[in-house]
């Protein structure tokens, strides 16, 4: 292009820009945007100082370095000094001082708030000297003015251009072609989109403009895109909202251009409403829920999921029934029991709600679609269990029950458990209360599964008879005989065991003595007859009503026990075993307490054991003495002596000679023997009893006192406590000891010894 072709400004601004230029480069410039080419030697024109020369791209010698202005043009070929997001190309060109070009010549650009079309904006110029580069907008959007410059480095010559000054401009875009490839959609399918964006100015596609989507109900693979490739923009939309919802009904699909939203266009697509295609029982734990009369929770919730095309699916009508429940369950509503129709929600949820009745037992529940009554789904695991605690409902158990008096700290668990009237848990969460006359015992536990447990431990204060009263309490209702078989109490049933207030029997008379200070829990209560009170379930008379509700109580007796057993019949000595029958056992009967007042057994977990310590140790000897003599003719006559020695005193020896045995009588000093033996001289003699042996053992009684002791009422029971030994083969001077050890946490041994006389 020539330059007289240029508008009149651009001409003006180059000529002035050129006489600037040129009186800048005569007088050296201001040292900024002159070129860092050395001065000519003087007398020698033409000739660059050293380090001034160089080489084009062709290895010939270059002398100076000439670089031209910056220019832009943009797509049409024409000069601009704005710049759209269509783009324009940056242009220097490098030249020798004899006006040859220079090829090879890094030109480096720099500029604020564009891009450039190399990576790090740089271009290498061609055989004619000449370096372009692309140059496009960093943002669209961006109005801002700015100021381009290049620096050309070949070998060690360097120069850098005047800066050129440019403006961003957004350009005017406009959207045609805008298709779908269908506008009438089945829910949940999809269609494609496609457009152009163009330049409204020139008229002429136009790539990197960013569009921007947007729908009353569905979502796009790609909500915004940007176009290329002569314009175009692509996309996908889907029937399916972000939230995995299924659209239906006419929806109305926007194309927005980033920098131009006045010229935004519509699509509309028509989607066919959903057709549900299946069901499913959504809700994945177990339903338990309480009885209506249990005091939990009168209600609970079931959940289904109704899906189209895999897609949850919304207001799609669906009808609720009961295949099995008790027959006082509702759901839906209270009190309703007929089919019910529910629409699903946005989430194609369908939330059912559950009424249980007084009655326990499984439900079922069934949901089907009302467009196609083959499609239904069945609940699982719900049913109707649990109840308040009812009076025969409550159970402790202890870990022991006798204690260690002498410590603090000696600990037993109690464990509650609670069910209602048919044998369920109680709700989880139903809090049992304790009260204890001696020692400490935790106030209160909350169910789990039906149990909770608490501790007892030893400490002050101590009864004076080592019996422990505790009592626990829980709300609950009376037991009573169901005659209807509507498990309610009604009119007509009756209480198997009316209770009112009660009282910790500390005393175990069965009656509440007030001048005792006995814990007691009133609620007043009066018109119906008390039963009797018991040693487990304290009861005061004249404190009862004709109503379920009470307050269940369950008393139980705790002993503390010394470490030092406290015998009773155990005697200082026995008698020794019959000489003549040492092999037949002699019972001695006793009984063991944990305290003086034998009230108490020994602590749980104490041993007591019998053992004999044989005091007569003997080592008899038998030997046969030739006793022969003359007769009145001198003739011989034969006869032996059987002698007993160092045996046990007054006992029997049996010896034995080939097949014959004798039994010889020791005397008190453990001598015997018998004449005319009948034996010949020189017989083997074998002693078959040569000594007794002392033993004793315990045959009756608890050899370990158990965790669980029958305390009784006021005492403990004698079957507790009583213990029998036997003993054999017992000699005077032998004895007999009987040895008790406690456990820990106050581990005592203690031996009792009995001698044999």
């Amino acid at each position: 292009m020539s330059y007289s072709s240029l508008p009149l400004t651009s001409k003006l601004f180059q000529l002035t820009f050129l006489t600037c230029a040129l009186a800048l480069a005569g007088c050296g410039g201001d040292g900024d945007t002159v070129d860092s080419i050395k001065p000519e030697i003087p007398g020698n024109p033409g000739q660059p100082e050293p380090g001034e020369s160089g080489e084009d791209g062709t290895g010939a010698p270059v002398s100076g370095m000439n670089v031209t202005p910056i220019t832009l043009t943009d797509p049409n070929g024409n000069i601009t000094r704005t710049i759209t997001s269509a783009g324009v190309s940056a242009a220097v060109k490098v030249t020798d001082k004899s006006g040859n070009p220079v090829s090879n010549a890094l030109v480096s650009f720099q500029a604020e708030g564009v891009s450039f079309g190399t990576s790090n904006s740089s271009v290498l110029t061609n055989e004619k000297g000449e370096a372009t580069i692309s140059v496009k907008p960093l943002d669209s959007a961006d109005t801002g003015s700015y100021q381009l410059s290049a620096t050309v480095n070949y070998n060690e010559l360097t120069k850098t251009t005047p800066s050129y000054y440019f403006s961003l401009q957004s350009i005017q875009v406009l959207l045609t072609e805008f298709a779908l490839s269908s506008s009438n959609l089945d829910s949940g399918s999809n269609t494609n989109i496609t457009l152009r964006t163009k330049d409204a100015v020139n008229d002429v596609y136009q790539n990197d403009v960013t569009v921007n989507f947007t729908t009353s109900c569905g979502s796009f693979d790609s909500s915004s895109v940007i176009s290329s490739n002569q314009g175009d923009v692509s996309t996908t939309y889907k029937a399916i909202d972000g939230n995995g919802n299924l659209c239906e009904g006419t929806q109305t699909i926007t194309a927005t251009p980033a920098n131009n939203p006045a010229n935004k266009q519509t699509k509309t697509v028509s989607i066919a409403g959903v057709e549900a295609s299946s069901i499913f029982y959504t809700t994945t734990e177990k339903v338990q829920l309480g009885a209506s009369n249990s005091g939990s929770s009168s209600s609970g919730q079931i959940e289904f999921t109704v899906f189209a095309n895999g897609r949850p699916a919304a207001n799609q009508q669906v009808e609720i029934s009961k295949i099995q429940a008790p027959t006082d369950f509702s759901f839906v509503t209270l009190n309703n029991q007929a089919p019910r129709t529910v629409t699903s929600d946005s989430q194609g949820k369908v939330v059912v709600n559950l009424y249980p009745g007084a009655l326990p037992g499984p439900v079922e529940i069934k949901a089907t679609l009302k467009s196609n009554t083959s499609i239904f789904a069945l609940s699982k695991d719900i049913s109707v269990a649990t109840g308040r605690a009812t009076q025969n409902g409550v159970s402790i158990s202890l870990s022991k029950n006798v204690l260690a008096n002498s410590v603090d700290g000696d600990t037993a668990t109690i464990t509650a458990r609670l069910v209602d009237r048919v044998g369920n848990p109680v709700p989880d969460g139903t809090v049992i209360s304790f009260v204890s006359e001696g020692g400490r015992v935790t106030p209160s536990c909350a169910t789990n599964k039906g149990i909770c447990t608490v501790e007892f431990s030893t400490q002050n204060p101590r009864p004076v008879d080592n019996r422990v009263t505790v009592i626990a309490y829980v709300e609950g209702d009376k037991d009573y005989i169901d005659k209807d078989g509507d498990n309610q109490f009604s009119a007509g049933d009756i209480f198997t065991h009316n209770i009112g207030d009660f009282f910790r029997d500390d005393n175990e008379n069965n009656k509440y003595d007030s001048e005792a200070g006995e814990f007691v829990y009133r609620r007043g209560a009066t018109g119906a007859v008390c039963a009797p009170s018991s040693n487990s379930q304290p009861n005061i008379t004249d404190t009862c009503n004709n109503k379920l509700s009470a307050i269940l109580r369950k008393q139980f007796i705790l002993g503390l026990a010394s470490d030092i057993p406290v015998p009773s019949g155990l005697p200082g000595s026995v008698a020794a075993n019959p000489t003549n029958d040492l092999n037949t056992p002699k019972p001695v009967s006793f009984k063991v307490y944990g305290n003086s007042a034998r009230t108490v057994s020994m602590p749980s977990g104490t041993t007591i054991s019998v053992t004999a310590e044989d005091k007569t140790n003997y080592s008899p000897a038998v030997q046969l003495v030739d006793t022969s003599t003359k007769g009145p003719n001198d003739e011989d006559i034969v006869s032996t002596r059987i002698e007993i020695s160092n045996a046990e005193p007054n006992t029997v020896v049996v010896v034995k000679a080939g097949s014959s045995t004798f039994n010889i009588n020791v005397d008190a000093n453990g001598s015997g023997s018998q004449s005319n033996s009948g034996l010949p001289v020189g017989s083997s003699l074998v002693l078959v009893s040569k000594s007794t042996t002392c033993e004793a053992e315990l045959t009756s009684g608890a050899k370990t006192v158990p965790s669980i002791v029958n305390l009784g009422i006021v005492k403990v029971v004698d079957s507790a406590v009583s213990y029998k030994f036997e003993y054999r083969g017992c000699r005077p001077n032998d004895r007999i000891k009987v040895t008790v050890v406690t456990p820990s946490p106050a581990a005592t041994t203690t031996t009792t010894l009995i001698d044999v006389r």
